[in-house]
């Protein structure tokens, strides 16, 4: 056997071994409390027969409920369950980044861009939420269009279509991946059309104003979805790279392109309609329940308007330091246009410079700081960098029409996908497309690789141990701030935890909390708010309500329903978050009301427990 057929089955295996162990290590460690209620009480919501948006405020699509109690019933009711579902999709996820990588460069390549993207990826923050899950299906999305490109069969149009309806079945941004393969399929449809031109000469104006239009809408949507925040860091981050993304589309059409109405638009169609129905179908299947029950319009409340409350209660403002990524845009763009050769002195110097960043990351912030912003702001930076060298490709001969496809695929899931990050721009959810990045910028530099191999070689390995040494074990809290050893500590013991590792303080937290409201329920519900549906599951006890999180709630008649609500199940005890994520304290009315309702209290941490004999 040849050394490069070698590679290629024995370089995939040797990455995703050292990558299920990796994420195997970081399976059970964290937790943000109310991320894992939200997860679990909406799933065992739906075992007692209860429709996500219908019977209760479901605070993603639904579909990922599904599956969670699913994982329930097969594996046990504990949040380890969810953990081993996202655990298993992990595992098929990571061949199917080695297979887009593979596509832009050699095995060994291929395989250390698969290494960083899951060290910037799931191991940061192993809990099932559903933006793991957007990224698993979109890149799942892209290897069937790479390999559609490559056979041209329809079947991988149909498959990359049903990664589209079931990433947005897990949680609304699910459409951004949706909305990048248009624009996609925008430009194969134009990379098709060169290739026949020389056939016809006609030009097929209304066509072009067709996409000028689907273009403008497109921007426009991304226009009204940032509205509510539209700064100077949103502009950059967000913003600029889906208008980069449209205006390369319409340059290509409005230079050259020959092709009638007719066939442009057949030719477009055949691969919309097979992706369209792809996306269709699983989201069909999914709402059916609904249009039986005459709930479609609960449905389309939960999904699309609910969410805007989200940007009032739920938001953060993008990191907007430019100069570390200046640094490294110099550095990448001096490696793809400059050639020279590179003296093993030099060599020496470069490792010995990346070496003693590295190390200096672990104690001082601000380098651990300027290292961070060097990579968050790289994505605007990377769609720009491939839309100047895709434009740029009929002067010149060296890029081949399938190269120019592959890395418009990659760039416009990195770039619209990226929305994921808006309006909380938490450090966390960089790592949600941080792994779509890794893709893409292998693919814009694919071309010049060979030109300095150390170099790219020393990076990708300083920004993968900087993620593994010192990113992924201070967890979520630290994470872009500065290191910190991992302070999640101490297993928590309950039942229903999985034995999830936690800091010591919440764990002493909750194990006192739970068995004392369980002792005082003399039934089978409780009431605990604002913002802590983990309370619900932790203890095996019902919501009388339907809110998950209290700002999603309308706030007219509020204090009335939930007053009524606990009269009608008879509920003992309420526990009182007195520090909530989002929603603020308790209106003071109702709180009065609690306060008079259920006399005895005791405090436990952040909650107030109250209850009544």
């Amino acid at each position: 056997m040849s050394p490069r057929a070698r590679q290629s089955w024995l370089v995939p295996l040797i990455v995703w071994v050292l990558s299920t162990a990796y994420m195997a290590s970081y399976i059970n460690r964290g937790w943000v409390p109310h991320d894992e209620g939200v997860l679990a009480q909406s799933a065992e919501r739906v075992l007692w027969r209860e429709l996500p948006h219908r019977d209760f405020d479901e605070v993603y699509t639904g579909g990922l409920s599904y599956l969670n109690a699913f994982g329930f019933q097969h594996l046990g009711i504990s949040l380890a369950s969810l953990r081993i579902i996202l655990f298993g999709f992990f595992v098929a996820w990571v061949p199917a980044v080695y297979y887009v990588a593979a596509r832009f460069a050699s095995p060994i390549a291929a395989g250390g861009t698969t290494l960083l993207a899951v060290a910037w990826s799931v191991p940061n923050y192993s809990a099932a939420v559903p933006s793991w899950y957007n990224l698993f299906f979109a890149v799942f999305g892209m290897a069937a269009l790479l390999r559609y490109l490559e056979t041209e069969s329809r079947r991988w149009l149909v498959l990359a279509g049903v990664c589209g309806g079931l990433s947005f079945l897990a949680k609304l941004s699910g459409l951004y991946y949706v909305a990048a393969v248009l624009l996609f399929l925008a430009f194969r449809e134009q990379c098709l059309t060169r290739l026949e031109q020389r056939a016809t000469r006609e030009r097929g104006r209304a066509y072009s104003i067709l996409v000028g239009i689907a273009l403008f809408l497109f921007v426009s949507l991304v226009v009204a979805v940032l509205r509510s925040r539209l700064r100077l860091a949103e502009l950059i981050h967000f913003l600029l790279p889906q208008v980069t993304l449209a205006m390369l589309l319409l340059w290509r059409e409005s230079h050259g392109l020959a092709g009638s109405n007719r066939k442009r638009f057949g030719t477009l169609f055949r691969m919309l309609v097979p992706f369209g129905l792809g996306v269709a179908a699983p989201i069909a299947v999914y709402l059916i329940p609904y249009a039986l029950t005459g709930a479609l319009g609960a449905f389309l409340r939960g999904v699309f308007l609910l969410p805007m409350r989200r940007l009032t209660f739920a938001a953060l403002e993008p990191s907007g330091n430019m100069q570390p990524l200046l640094c490294l845009a110099a550095v990448l763009v001096t490696v793809m246009y400059t050639r020279f050769p590179v003296h093993w002195f030099s060599k020496a110097v470069l490792v010995l410079a990346l070496a003693s960043v590295l190390a200096a990351a672990a104690r001082s912030a601000t380098v651990y700081q300027y290292v961070w912003n060097s990579v968050v702001l790289l994505i605007p930076f990377t769609v720009v960098l491939g839309a100047i060298l895709l434009k740029a490709w009929p002067r010149k001969n060296g890029r081949s029409y399938l190269w120019q496809q592959q890395v418009m695929l990659v760039l416009s899931v990195v770039g619209v996908c990226s929305l994921v990050q808006f309006p909380f721009a938490a450090q966390i959810y960089f790592c949600y497309v941080a792994p779509l990045l890794a893709l893409a910028l292998l693919g814009v530099i694919s071309q010049r690789v060979a030109a300095a191999r150390f170099l790219l070689g020393s990076l990708l390995s300083f920004y993968l141990l900087f993620a593994a040494l010192w990113v992924t074990p201070s967890f979520i809290y630290a994470m872009g701030y500065r290191y910190q050893p991992d302070p999640q500590t101490r297993r928590l013991t309950l039942p229903r935890a999985g034995g999830l590792r936690v800091a010591p303080s919440q764990a002493q937290e909750y194990q006192r909390l739970i068995p004392l409201v369980q002792d005082h329920a003399a039934g089978e519900y409780i009431y605990a708010a604002p913002d802590c549906p983990e309370v619900y599951f932790l203890s095996g006890l019902r919501n009388p309500t339907p809110n998950l999180f209290d700002f999603l709630d309308d706030p007219a008649g509020r204090t009335a329903r939930i007053l009524s609500a606990l009269e009608t199940h008879h509920v003992k005890v309420v526990a009182i978050l007195t520090q909530p994520a989002f929603s603020g304290p308790l209106e003071p009315d109702l709180r009065a009301a609690l306060t008079e309702r259920f006399p005895d209290s005791v405090s436990v941490g952040r909650f107030e427990v109250r209850w009544r004999p």
